[in-house]
């Protein structure tokens, strides 16, 4: 068989027989691979501890004959540690991979997506669970994979300006203004502002915006409006 090597995050993983486990794993040069890594749930298992969910991995593989690769070697090169002791950021990032693990393409590869869930995972290990890190992925995920919502204006008349009353259409798929909409999940300019920058910064830069953190909290119910009008996910926490 043919060896490879590469480097994924594990985001997801089932139990396989007596002792072995069938990995998913995500990668930029090869996006959604599914790995079968044997013998993995033995107690004398070398690989068994670097191949954690939500860890990044250095994988040593062997192309199957079906649609699972071999592991023949692992090593975990970073792990977000407070998952194991911070129930919410686990189960922030447990939504947030399950996304990523619905959007991605099998074996098709996945710069965008892979780096942007590795920063991801590094500012829930960072600053928790909060609503600034979930709405940042979610915008984020969205201008990835071509599902942007329009922010520039009224959809229905063109209408902009710093005097507009801006509100968040989900179905049509953006802001619409106080004549145009229902004037349902208002967005303030700064708010607006606010998604804009999303789009285009990293999270250490969004981070230190003052109040977002605030308007975060106040407008992340919306962008879940829209990922399952436009993706048909669900992706909202239980306790919104």
């Amino acid at each position: 068989m043919a060896t490879y090597q590469t480097t994924g995050i594990v985001i997801g993983r089932t139990n396989f027989g007596e002792a072995d486990r069938v990995i998913r794993v995500l990668t930029a040069e090869r996006g959604k691979i599914g790995l079968m890594a044997r013998g993995v749930r033995k107690i004398k298992s070398r690989s068994a501890g670097h191949l954690e969910p939500y860890g990044e991995t250095a994988l040593s593989l062997a192309e199957g004959r079906g649609s699972l690769d071999v592991v023949t070697g692992a090593r975990l090169i970073w792990y977000p540690h407070r998952l194991r002791a911070d129930y919410d950021a686990l189960e922030l990032t447990q939504r947030l991979v399950t996304v990523v693990d619905r959007v991605a393409a099998e074996r098709q590869p996945a710069p965008e997506l892979y780096h942007h869930l590795r920063e991801t995972l590094g500012a829930v290990d960072q600053d928790g669970a909060t609503a600034l890190v979930e709405l940042w992925f979610k915008l984020r995920l969205l201008q990835i994979t071509g599902f942007r919502p329009a922010l520039d204006g009224c959809l229905v008349c063109g209408r902009r300006g710093a005097d507009a009353e801006y509100f968040f259409d989900a179905v049509r798929g953006g802001l619409v203004c106080a004549d145009c909409g229902v004037r349902l999940n208002a967005m303030s300019l700064t708010a607006v502002k606010l998604w804009r920058l999303m789009f285009d910064y990293h999270y250490t830069t969004v981070h230190k915006i003052s109040d977002a953190e605030a308007i975060s909290a106040e407008t992340v119910r919306y962008i879940d409006e829209f990922i399952a009008q436009h993706l048909g996910l669900s992706v909202s926490s239980n306790t919104r």
